[in-house]
């Protein structure tokens, strides 16, 4: 149970390194990530619980509560310290790549789980890690969008077979944008309620997202709109990495006109531990589209029909070279058809 704190916390604080000790050390958290993480999973058994013997308790709320002010801490502190005019452009985007890794493997990652919550307050914090990485409409296309339509060509999350990582990114966020637009409208329209109201969230998000950079700028000039862009740029691209492999080449059939319900089979869902205690049990994907309301350490720890041959931070480096990506995961569905 400590783990789901001080996993979070260790990668939190390497992204803080380069602004403390020195720019160089921005690639701490990269290391982390990409190096460390799979070395401990190497060592580790899966997450293995039986359902029954699943427990929640105050300190799995603490845990995702104390992120928010983690995030803000880290963007604060890296605007005041690219603020200093001695910091050079290409620095406040180190040191922002560093945040962003942040960002996005553990803010984004918690506002997920906090926009599935039906306490109004814990969705409204997810909405504000959200928008500290310029991302806010996600939430609207994630809830409304992504879990209707997963694993169908409607989604803009499903990375189709033979999609590379690139492309998909480029037609993702364009088509996540204005999927929630249009969710959004509808959503008003139904309520009589013009699309221009104040009533409308992705205007809302705007205006926070435009505020937000308005704020970096004044605290930091062109540093702090650096620093801040490439926070959110790593941030959401780490998101839509995971996006990526979470549903890459799966898709519901039809079935007398309807797509056939969501199950096992349409999300790779993942059992590594140390990669689901830095991210908050984000791999234990298969049962969250089954039941988005759960919390996450009620997630099914149990084997489902489809794993991931890797941990998250193993199948993000294989998604970034496409022609091994698309060895290992055409062959894995190859084999799911013949089954």
């Amino acid at each position: 149970m400590i783990f789901y704190l001080i996993t979070p916390l260790i990668l939190i604080g390497a992204s803080s390194l380069g602004l403390i000790i020195n720019p160089s050390w921005s690639i701490s958290p990269f290391i982390w990530v990409f190096v460390l993480v799979p070395l401990i999973d190497l060592t580790l058994p899966y997450l293995s619980k039986q359902d029954p013997d699943l427990k929640e308790n105050i300190f799995h709320n603490f845990s995702i509560l104390i992120v928010l002010p983690c995030i803000i801490f880290l963007i604060v502190f890296g605007l005041v310290v690219v603020a200093d005019p001695a910091v050079s452009l290409l620095t406040a985007s180190a040191l922002g790549a560093a945040v962003g890794m942040s960002g996005g493997s553990i803010g984004i990652t918690t506002a997920h789980e906090f926009i599935h919550r039906q306490n109004k307050y814990m969705r409204g914090i997810g909405v504000v890690l959200l928008v500290l990485c310029c991302y806010g409409h996600f939430r609207i296309e994630h809830v409304y969008g992504h879990h209707k339509h997963v694993a169908t060509k409607e989604d803009p999350a499903t990375a189709r077979r033979g999609e590379n990582f690139y492309f998909y990114f480029i037609r993702c966020v364009i088509s996540s944008v204005i999927s929630s637009w249009d969710i959004e409208k509808n959503m008003l329209q139904k309520k009589n309620i013009s699309t221009f109201s104040l009533q409308n969230r992705m205007i809302h998000y705007f205006v926070l997202e435009s505020l937000f950079l308005c704020i970096a700028y004044v605290i930091a000039g062109f540093n702090g709109l650096i620093f801040v862009l490439a926070h959110s740029f790593v941030s959401i691209m780490l998101l839509e990495l995971v996006n990526y492999i979470q549903h890459y080449g799966l898709e519901r059939k039809i079935e007398n006109g309807k797509y056939e319900r969501f199950t096992d089979h349409h999300s790779w869902n993942s059992r590594h531990i140390s990669a689901n205690w830095s991210t908050f049990n984000l791999g234990l994907h298969a049962e969250h589209h089954q039941s988005a309301s759960k919390h996450y350490p009620l997630l099914s720890q149990e084997e489902k029909a489809i794993e991931m041959p890797a941990n998250y931070s193993v199948m993000l480096m294989m998604a970034l070279v496409p022609p091994i990506w698309f060895i290992v995961m055409n062959r894995k569905i190859d084999q799911l058809e013949l089954t």
